[in-house]
């Protein structure tokens, strides 16, 4: 077969059929044939979308690898005008392979622990080829100093190793145990013990924090914000200048008020004359202080937002303000009385400036100062609402101590790890706070859950979300006959791969003894 066209002979060495070949290059060049888009090939060809696309996808290959081949011979050809002399012939260093154990000793020799006891313990699982987590090595170490004792033998170190880990290794779960339900059945009955409990800031009656089942609830529903968000925010030791920053009460204090949300409300009273459609303000001198603001500041601020013009009892000093739906300017008060505002501007205006933020940060309603601590001595904030992207870009604020209880935020801002680690510490802490000791593996279970898909998944009652494909284990917790007559509709296929779904139909389920099948052949057959 002779191919005359150039154009068409490359498009059958990119293995394009000939007829689908001969129509793309007549009377057209190979630049024409490269631009041309998935669907107008679908149309000069007459194909369909998907065999028009594998046309697009080798050409579109063919130009990559074309320009990466060209790069290729350049390269040889100046290689080859080296010297010989020069040419060095590249050495390539072998695979290492990953030695876990080795990786786990390298990270607890890294580990800046003082403690003699520690020590002792680490040397003793690193030479017994046992490595011991920090966290377990911690809770061995504090063992041991609750009975007495201040320094440990050799001989004493390498049995509390070998004990712990011959208790680890009981504590495992086997293959096919159900640790979903175990895990459920462990946080579950300690949690119909709980009560609805209330933290309270010190000094401040009115503020508190969900603890208890509520709290546990909110997290593992993965709700977006809390019942009540609240942050710990802690300050640099010394500010841009050098000098001392956590542990000055001032300077904590104006970081403080600079942090805390101010509305309108919160420092003027705010009446609306009817009859003369206007809304006035009376500023509050006592809560100005507090805020750190002054008239003349909150008139400018609320001039800017509403684009309005702002009268004033007094220019430097004002303690009232006036403000005119429609008045944007001085000169506009002198057609007040031919073309006078509605009420519903009246009203409208009325809601934007209740609503409106002169100060501080968007979430955070409430930041106390708290302290100072009796062993540092620094003060650090707690506040009412959570802002932690904004915060953290805080001047003076300590990023890396700086926390929130809103997991959620906590997962945009710093990763899906930060939120399962927090999780952890939610749940542990809630726990511990209403007296209650559940296994942390319990609780790592639950934050791998819902963390395993790198995102921040609720668990329901009607199980993780996203993953109840079941028919049978939707109809059990949902509207039973709306679910069966969709899936008969459309002919969907139950695998009974669950728990629900087979307690259903009358079936093992497919965990513990009910995963494996027994066979019984006689020795005489």
């Amino acid at each position: 077969m002779v191919v005359k066209s150039a154009t068409k002979k490359k498009l059958m060495d990119l293995g394009v059929s000939e007829e689908y070949a001969h129509k793309l290059a007549d009377d057209r060049k190979w630049d024409d044939v490269k631009i041309l888009t998935s669907g107008q090939i679908a149309q000069i060809c007459g194909l369909d979308s998907g065999t028009s696309q594998e046309i697009f996808n080798l050409m579109a290959a063919s130009g990559k690898r074309s320009r990466a081949a060209t790069k290729t011979e350049k390269t040889i050809v100046r290689r080859r005008a080296l010297p010989a002399a020069r040419r060095r012939k590249k050495k390539t260093l072998p695979l290492q392979g990953y030695n876990e154990e080795a990786k786990m000793r390298e990270i607890l020799r890294d580990v800046d622990v003082d403690d003699p006891i520690y020590q002792q313990l680490l040397d003793a699982s690193v030479d017994m080829d046992a490595p011991l987590t920090p966290r377990v090595l911690g809770d061995l170490t504090e063992g041991v100093r609750a009975r007495g004792m201040s320094k440990l033998t050799q001989t004493e170190a390498k049995k509390v190793v070998e004990s712990s880990m011959s208790l680890m290794a009981l504590s495992k779960a086997d293959p096919y145990e159900a640790v979903g339900i175990t895990t459920a059945q462990s946080i579950g009955e300690p949690g119909t013990q709980m009560t609805m409990r209330t933290f309270h800031y010190a000094g401040v009656a009115t503020v508190n924090v969900t603890q208890g089942l509520p709290r546990v609830i909110e997290i593992v529903d993965a709700r977006k914000v809390p019942k009540t968000p609240t942050m710990l925010i802690y300050l640099e030791e010394t500010n841009s200048k050098g000098k001392p920053l956590n542990t000055d009460e001032k300077a904590v204090r104006n970081i403080a008020a600079a942090l805390e949300m101010t509305t309108t409300l919160d420092i003027a009273q705010i009446d609306v004359d009817v009859t003369q459609r206007h809304i006035t303000m009376k500023l509050i001198n006592k809560n100005l202080r507090i805020k750190q603001m002054s008239g003349a500041e909150v008139r400018d601020k609320l001039s800017r937002a509403l684009r309005l013009y702002i009268q004033a009892d007094d220019e430097d000093r004002p303690k009232v303000l006036t403000i005119i739906p429609g008045v944007t300017k001085e000169d506009d008060l002198a057609t007040l009385a031919t073309d006078p505002p509605t009420y519903t501007a009246l009203l409208q205006l009325e809601e934007k400036i209740k609503k409106l933020r002169l100060k501080g940060l968007a979430g955070i309603s409430r930041a106390n100062v708290q302290g100072p601590s009796r062993d540092t001595g620094e003060y650090y904030i707690s506040t009412i609402g959570s802002n932690l992207p904004v915060v953290s870009e805080f001047s003076g604020v300590d990023r890396t101590r700086t926390y929130t209880n809103n997991i959620d935020e906590i997962n945009k801002f710093l990763g899906v790890e930060a939120a399962r680690q927090a999780i952890i510490n939610e749940m542990y802490d809630t726990l511990e706070g209403a007296g209650l000791e559940v296994d942390i593996r319990h609780l790592l279970t639950v934050a791998d859950v819902m963390t395993s898909e790198g995102n921040f998944r609720a668990i329901g009652r009607h199980g993780v979300s996203g993953t109840k494909h079941s028919i049978l284990a939707r109809s059990a917790f949902e509207v039973t006959v709306t679910h069966l007559l969709q899936a008969g509709v459309i002919g969907e296929r139950d695998e009974l791969s669950g728990v629900t779904e087979n307690i259903i139909v009358g079936q093992p389920v497919s965990l513990g003894t009910g995963s494996v099948d027994l066979f019984y052949i006689p020795e005489n057959v």
